[in-house]
């Protein structure tokens, strides 16, 4: 499975019924969090997450509304007796930050906490982590702090087996462990290759998560043909120039990128307090770009097929 759930979709303050921005990122049994604002784990237990689970926390940037719910989170999972590591990725100032709330509240860890400082010239990626399976890489944001984007890239995925193919030849299912790791089987005189026996992979999923930020067409290079993207919409359209002055995008600018970039879906978050109904936001963005869908608390979105 590849998914995002949202745990939290309003701005500055939490008001109207939405959370600070939290997003859990799950794929195939890993487990992330992006950004970890006020009530994240509040909302995660709720949700019936398991905090236990969690692999890494990804901040994007250290206004409070995206990092001021860590402090609580890490001492959360001490007193759940993890051992296990946790790792902590984040613009730098991060360290400091997280020190000083376990310092300040007399918090002590018994678990190791690796906690991972970037610094991310213009126009630069940085990979996190990788597996056979995943890699994690960041990239620069406008925000007017320090702040980082992410996104989650599936490697290619082996090939199917095309059952259907074994059939229609009369191959034996008991060859399969041979084709497996020979790569080919002779049968009756003939020789089969894998590659004849199997189905393609379908194309590799990604999600990339973007906020905060100010519409930065220069962002197409990192999220260039994702899956889903996550853009913040802090504002409409109308509200454009005090987006600009907090270093925000509006949902026109946030359907601009995703329809520059060429991704497949596009999600809208981080809204306004100044707007109680969230639709006019949408609205404005499918205008341009039409598939975008709200970020609403406690749903799972997939992440391709």
């Amino acid at each position: 499975m590849f998914s995002v759930q949202v745990l939290g979709s309003s701005s500055a303050m939490p008001l109207h019924g939405r959370h600070h921005s939290a997003h859990w990122v799950v794929y195939e049994g890993l487990h992330f969090l992006v950004d970890c604002g006020e009530a994240a784990q509040n909302q995660a237990l709720r949700y019936g997450l398991k905090l236990h689970r969690l692999q890494a926390i990804l901040v994007s940037h250290l206004h409070a509304d995206h990092v001021a719910g860590v402090g609580g989170l890490l001492t959360t999972l001490h007193m759940q007796s993890r051992q296990k590591p946790l790792y902590l990725w984040g613009p730098v100032g991060l360290r400091s930050f997280v020190e000083a709330q376990l310092q300040g509240t007399f918090s002590a860890l018994r678990y190791p906490l690796f906690i991972r400082e970037l610094l991310l010239p213009p126009g630069q990626r940085l990979v996190l982590w990788e597996t056979p399976q995943l890699l994690i890489e960041a990239f620069p944001l406008r925000h007017g702090v320090p702040a980082v984007g992410y996104v989650f890239r599936e490697k290619e995925r082996p090939r199917r087996l095309n059952r259907a193919r074994l059939q229609e030849l009369g191959l034996p299912e008991t060859l399969i462990p041979e084709l497996r790791t020979q790569g080919e089987i002779l049968y009756q005189g003939q020789r089969y290759r894998w590659e004849d026996l199997t189905l393609p992979p379908p194309p590799p999923r990604a999600f990339a998560y973007c906020s905060d930020t100010l519409y930065d067409p220069a962002l197409r290079h990192f999220v260039s043909g994702v899956t889903v993207l996550y853009h913040e919409a802090t504002f409409l359209t109308q509200h454009a120039q005090r987006a600009r002055e907090t270093f925000h995008a509006t949902a026109h600018e946030a359907a601009l990128l995703a329809r520059e970039a060429g991704v497949q879906r596009l999600l809208i978050g981080h809204f306004s307090t100044r707007y109680r109904d969230v639709r006019p936001l949408l609205d404005e963005a499918r205008a341009t770009f039409p598939e975008t869908y709200l970020a609403e608390e406690g749903k799972l979105y997939p992440i391709g097929e």
